[in-house]
């Protein structure tokens, strides 16, 4: 049995919050530039916390920020998703989203976020969180029906994916 581990070749520890539970990720750019997740034999790696991380990535030899730990709050998003939260916190579904991606791409599993409505709504989430791409200081995107629909089901499956990968499993170390 294979135990190959992957990690970003430049990162840091990622926080990522739900509710009352923290789950800590390696994560940065990869060999081919892409954004990553470290994994083993496909399975993301998740710590405890980012000293543990840290540990990891100083046997592997990963290059990561020993200073620096960013934290991304999912919690917004599950609300919104649950009906408990009328309007979308565009930051939190942006952050499961593209979360959601790299982790993708780093387990080689298939995401398909792309086409004519997801392409509009996830350029959307980036102005009302980076306004200043557009000249703006602030954006509050206004939804069709469409992109709604399309938006409960993207950051449901972001959600359901960072289920899959990381919720519920036992911390590994590499």
């Amino acid at each position: 049995m294979s135990t190959a581990s992957a990690g970003p070749r430049s990162g840091y520890a990622l926080e990522v919050l739900r509710y009352d539970r923290s789950t800590t990720l390696c994560w940065g750019e990869g060999a081919d530039g892409g954004d990553v997740v470290a994994t083993r034999d496909g399975r993301v790696l998740t710590w405890a916390s980012p000293e543990d991380c840290f540990a990891a990535a100083a046997v592997e030899g990963w290059d990561v920020a020993h200073d620096e730990t960013t934290r991304t709050d999912l919690t917004p998003a599950l609300e919104w998703l649950a009906h408990r939260r009328r309007a979308l916190d565009a930051e939190a579904a942006l952050h499961a989203w593209n979360l959601a991606g790299d982790i993708a791409r780093s387990t080689g599993t298939p995401w398909g976020d792309r086409g004519r409505v997801a392409d509009a709504c996830h350029r959307k989430l980036t102005v009302a969180c980076v306004p200043r791409l557009v000249g703006q200081d602030d954006c509050s995107p206004r939804w069709t029906v469409t992109e709604e629909r399309y938006l409960r089901r993207r950051v449901g499956a972001a959600i359901a994916l960072f289920d899959q990968q990381v919720v519920g499993r036992r911390r590994q170390r590499p």
